[in-house]
């Protein structure tokens, strides 16, 4: 059943986004689909104008911590990329029928101060080490810009990050 959730238009509120496969398939093992996310987010971020804090792309998941620019709410940005990345996943599927890639709408949470902030930036760069899929909190995750952020700050300010982080539910997937 589609969903018909209103989602607010706050001038400069950044969000915590929460996108799920559709039935939760576990399209983004494949590294080649999981990086059509991570291109469209990219080309997205530039052709929109707003800022990509961080992301990650799970197996069947993605996190990103975005501030819409000025031009393009939120849920433009969202319906762009997931509508760009379905038909680029179906094309490199190459099936006959098209599949269902998203799961309805993403679920988004507007940080309120800027605690929550970091809060949702730990959880988005640690997601893959949380999942197992690093052994490291701090090793690079192909599908993440963890890398970018190691290039910016350094490992010392992000494992205290992680470390303050304590309740991992108040974003749950």
């Amino acid at each position: 059943m589609p969903s018909n959730r209103f989602r607010p238009i706050i001038s400069g509120a950044t969000y915590f986004i929460t996108s799920v496969a559709f039935q939760r398939h576990r399209w983004f093992e494949n590294p080649a689909l999981a990086q059509v996310v991570v291109d469209q987010l990219k080309h997205y971020k530039n052709a929109y104008g707003f800022n990509l804090h961080a992301y990650t792309v799970m197996p069947d998941h993605y996190h990103a911590v975005i501030t819409p620019g000025e031009t393009k709410t939120i849920s433009q940005v969202l319906h762009a990329v997931h509508s760009f990345t379905a038909t680029l996943i179906n094309q490199h599927l190459n099936s006959l029928d098209a599949k269902k890639i998203w799961q309805g709408n993403a679920w988004d949470v507007v940080a309120r101060d800027e605690a929550a902030y970091w809060r949702m930036i730990a959880y988005t760069l640690l997601n893959p080490w949380r999942e197992g899929l690093v052994n490291d909190p701090l090793q690079p995750y192909p599908f993440s810009n963890i890398a970018e952020w190691r290039e910016k700050e350094d490992d010392e300010f992000l494992l205290d990050l992680f470390s303050q982080i304590h309740d991992w539910r108040e974003f749950g997937e």
